[in-house]
């Protein structure tokens, strides 16, 4: 009897740790929810730069193996982010009400404007030929366009539609159209000179370039694949044989050395697909850019 009870305290004891265990692990802070923190502060106009290396280094650490070390980083990443989203916010805010404070006062200095226009023209005629004798209209018609009231109206319209179409144009400046590029360079780090035909078990090198122009940083995953059939198009459904990941800030760009070795004759295709997490719901989705490079895998040529 007692062996029973102490058997079922274990198991208690056992299935409470597990639970723990199991609550722990889904209370670790990821790196795509930093991820997710650094494109919204991005977006309130927050300098994320430093945010950035900090996750590519966290990226690194788990790659190499340092799954702690990147755990580690993550966390702090996570709570300097959580602990600037206020202060961005606010200013966010702040931002837009003042510039629609200033196009409303612009608009309102026109329109005095244009309601004392008699007095403010005429005091400037004064002052600038004051020796001279200034002659009301009367009941006459006004001799100038600029005391006519309908043009004077059509006037203060087109300034203040030019008025309003200046702010909104200010206020979605950061709008552009977003995308993103892969390409090769060659062994040389440059543009040209790729190889086209390579012995069995040569090293090929190149260098994979990546352009960010989504507008906020980017978390961009690069697939590499070797296949030898020459119709099938990307997205390929097989396993790559090496994957290189890194965070991009907008209009930064990103150089990866690439080398690898065909252990087989025949013609093949170097392909890397580019893929991105989606900082709305953090899936991966494919981007729809590939580059491809065709070899032609020989023996080697027996001498003599």
């Amino acid at each position: 009897m007692v062996g029973r009870v102490r058997h079922s305290h274990l198991l208690l004891l056992a299935l409470l740790l597990t639970a723990l265990g199991i609550a722990a692990h889904s209370q670790q802070p990821t790196a795509l929810t930093a991820y997710q923190y650094i494109v919204e502060l991005s977006k309130l106009g927050v300098n994320t730069t430093s945010l950035v290396n900090e996750l590519n280094n966290a990226i690194s650490l788990e790659a190499s193996g340092q799954v702690g070390n990147a755990s580690a980083v993550v966390g702090g990443l996570i709570a300097r982010a959580q602990s600037l989203m206020p202060s961005a916010r606010l200013w966010y805010v702040v931002g837009i009400i003042a510039k629609a404070v200033a196009s409303a006062a612009v608009i309102a200095l026109v329109a005095v404007f244009y309601v004392k226009r008699r007095e403010l023209i005429g005091s400037i005629w004064l002052r600038a030929r004051g020796s001279n004798r200034v002659r009301g209209g009367g009941p006459c018609r006004p001799r100038t366009f600029i005391f006519n009231e309908e043009v004077a109206a059509v006037a203060l319209s087109l300034v203040i539609i030019l008025i309003v179409f200046l702010t909104a144009q200010s206020m979605v400046s950061g709008y552009t159209q977003s995308f993103s590029a892969i390409g090769y360079l060659g062994p040389t780090g440059k543009l040209g000179d790729y190889p086209s035909t390579v012995i069995v078990g040569q090293p090929i090198s190149l260098y994979i370039y990546v352009y960010n122009h989504m507008g906020v940083p980017t978390w961009f995953v690069v697939r590499v694949f070797v296949i030898n059939n020459t119709v099938a198009q990307p997205p390929l459904n097989q396993t790559p044989v090496m994957v290189f990941q890194r965070v991009l800030m907008n209009n930064e760009s990103w150089i990866e050395p690439l080398t690898l070795s065909i252990n087989s004759t025949g013609t093949y295709r170097i392909i890397s697909e580019l893929w991105m997490y989606s900082p709305g719901n953090l899936t991966l989705v494919y981007t729809g850019n590939y580059v491809q490079l065709w070899v032609n895998v020989t023996q080697v040529v027996p001498s003599g």
